[in-house]
């Protein structure tokens, strides 16, 4: 059997397995229909006291359909998937589909898959020059390598170091075809390399574990493993000694890593599903300050450190850079076309896509604009207060706003760092603890698809001794 133009193993066949599905839809009966079908390789090493542990390949193809059909109440539709992407495999898929969708309720605010503010012929030429297709940059032996000396050096940090979790290796290509029955069809392709070290210091009762990762899209963009391994290594063996602090009122100074959360808990309130269905303590804040005037926050498809680009979203809508909190001020809210339609406002293209069910909301590469006190000079601002290093559990109510998480750190007095602390709660209310932001660091780093500065917080909770 010669190979046929329906094969994921290129770019041409991926943007084909698309085209065809929706097409075997319009057959099988649907109105309107889109296809999404995704190829992934990835690989995988890791490693644990000096010694190999797994080695792991993937390698797969799934196409998923959406197709709507036409009843007298309205639009109803219905989705699947399947790995099977020969011609009688997608055809089959189609059937199964339009008919699960006649069964289906309708939706009288459904939207389908057309007209959509679509990326043009110039745009998607272009955005394809810009982020050409390529490989992560490497093997599965330097994978090895990189992982082995990552792990090496951040156990022969400090004789404190006393065990390790292990290191891990991680690259692979994704590549993501788009199809619709109003004739827009599209491809993109991005790569990823990730390094994680893991280590414990201390004994018995005593012991702290930290860890340290990176993500880039190229393995040239990624940290340098050593450098990795001694910043998992020197934090873990910062905590040894920890205890908690006396409970009261503090400032509590999230490092980057820890205030990426608060960015999350932002996006997730402003999710205009969320914000339809009341489930959110910012559903009534649009255009209105919740921010001091020195933060601004932005989303970014097409940023050289982002891990999230994207020309076009779950529903073929065109991305663009957008700011979400424009010197203070929430801007909006984001949307995918059925949330837009009920709020009465366009379309911002975050809609999200899986192989199977409806779109969902999401953002691309997230951006807190860094402000000009580096993290040391915010500390010694602090009369009183908390670096916070590590959140625990999920305390947050995304209707209220209210907060309360398990947190570890070190005390700050006097504008100094006094000593580690663990077995501690932070506690307050986010749209307080937004409006309460004395500081935003200069120090805004990378975390995937977010960068984020440090930010203090004032007059939040904390619960200790």
């Amino acid at each position: 059997m010669k190979p046929s133009a329906l094969s994921p193993r290129n770019k041409e066949g991926m943007s084909e397995l698309s085209r065809h599905l929706v097409k075997a839809a319009v057959k099988a009966g649907a109105m309107h229909a889109d296809a999404l079908a995704v190829a992934d390789t990835g690989n995988s090493i890791s490693v644990r006291n000096g010694c190999v542990e797994s080695v792991e390949r993937e390698d797969g193809c799934g196409i998923g359909l959406r197709a709507f059909v036409k009843t007298a109440n309205g639009l109803a539709f219905a989705s699947a998937s399947s790995s099977n992407v020969s011609q009688a495999g997608l055809a089959a898929l189609a059937e199964q589909v339009v008919s699960m969708a006649r069964i289906s309720e309708p939706d009288p605010d459904a939207v389908p898959p057309v007209g959509a503010d679509h990326p043009d012929a110039a745009a998607i030429a272009s955005w394809q020059k810009r982020h050409p297709e390529r490989e992560a940059g490497w093997t599965l032996a330097d994978a090895r390598q990189g992982a082995l000396a990552c792990e090496e050096t951040a156990r022969s940090f400090s004789p404190e170091i006393t065990n390790s979790e292990g290191a891990d290796a991680a690259f692979g290509t994704t590549h993501v075809a788009y199809a619709s029955s109003d004739g827009f069809a599209a491809d993109y392709a991005k790569s990823s390399a990730s390094l994680s070290v893991s280590v414990i210091a201390g004994t018995g009762e005593g012991m702290q574990r930290d860890y340290a990762w990176h993500r880039a899209l190229h393995v040239s963009g990624l940290r340098d493993a050593e450098d990795l391994a001694r910043e998992a290594a020197s934090r873990a063996v910062s905590r040894l000694g920890s205890k908690a602090m006396q409970s009261g009122k503090a400032t509590v100074l999230f490092e980057p890593r820890t205030a990426t959360s608060l960015l999350g808990h932002l996006i997730g309130a402003i999710n205009g599903r969320a914000v339809l269905q009341k489930r959110t303590f910012l559903a009534e804040s649009s255009g209105q300050n919740i921010f001091p005037d020195f933060v601004s926050i932005h989303d970014d498809p097409d940023h050289a450190d982002g891990m999230a680009n994207r020309l076009f979203d779950g529903e073929g809508t065109r991305c663009a850079r957008r700011t979400i909190v424009d010197a203070g001020q929430l801007t909006g809210f984001m949307t995918d076309r059925y949330a837009a339609g009920r709020l009465k406002t366009r379309a911002t293209g975050h809609a999200r896509r899986g192989l199977t069910g409806d779109t969902s909301i999401g953002p691309s590469n997230l951006i807190w604009q860094a402000g000009s006190l580096d993290q040391q000079a915010i500390i010694e601002s602090i009369s009183h207060g908390l670096l916070v290093t590590e959140l625990i559990g999920f305390g947050v109510n995304g209707v209220t706003g209210d907060y309360s998480r398990g947190a570890g750190g070190f005390l700050i007095e006097n504008g100094k760092i006094v000593r580690p602390v663990q077995g501690i709660t932070i506690a307050g209310n986010l749209k307080d603890m937004f409006a309460g932001i004395a500081h935003v660091g200069s120090d805004m780093t990378w975390f995937g698809s977010s960068a984020v500065p440090s930010i203090a917080i004032e007059g939040m909770t904390v619960a200790g001794e």
